[in-house]
């Protein structure tokens, strides 16, 4: 049976979290798609992981079982990123970010250009948000910064 790792990934996430849409935030997709590739691996795998509810989901005793061993496997595979990573000069890495449509098509892209060309072996990774929603990624810890065009009231934290 061949069944897509990264749906494993997927799983992993929402399992963590317990609902869809958390995993979609923190994976840089949306909910539809989650939900479309946690039934494909059901599907694959010929049993339910999960009992979805409106307050989002529980693992049957089978997605237990898989949680179990794809968590450890996660975790390795953090602390080896994070052992690489801690090696690595800007030779290699990976920068996440978040921005607003128009701060990546008016400012942010012609720049990464730029820095892709000086430094092509850091990945990049871009989301773009509504600016609310790019401040909460920073401070959820999504992703390492964000460029927005517009004031963002934030609060006192």
């Amino acid at each position: 049976m061949y069944v897509d790792w990264d749906y494993y990934k997927i799983f992993y996430y929402v399992a963590k979290y317990q609902n869809f849409t958390k995993a979609a935030r923190v994976l840089g997709s949306n909910q539809p798609n989650i939900t479309h590739t946690m039934n494909k691996l059901e599907d694959q795998l010929h049993c339910v992981l999960f009992i979805r509810s409106n307050r989002g989901v529980t693992l049957t005793p089978e997605g237990e079982n898989l949680y179990a061993r794809i968590s450890s496997a996660a975790v390795q595979i953090q602390d080896a990123e994070e052992v690489l990573s801690a090696s690595a000069s800007l030779s290699h890495g990976a920068i996440s970010i978040s921005a607003t449509e128009t701060a990546l098509n008016i400012y942010l892209s012609e720049r990464l250009r730029g820095f892709h060309a000086q430094y092509p072996g850091i990945r990049l990774r871009i989301t773009n948000h509504s600016t609310l929603q790019a401040v909460q990624a920073v401070k959820n810890g999504e992703v390492d910064f964000a460029v927005v065009t517009t004031p963002a009231e934030t609060g006192s934290d």
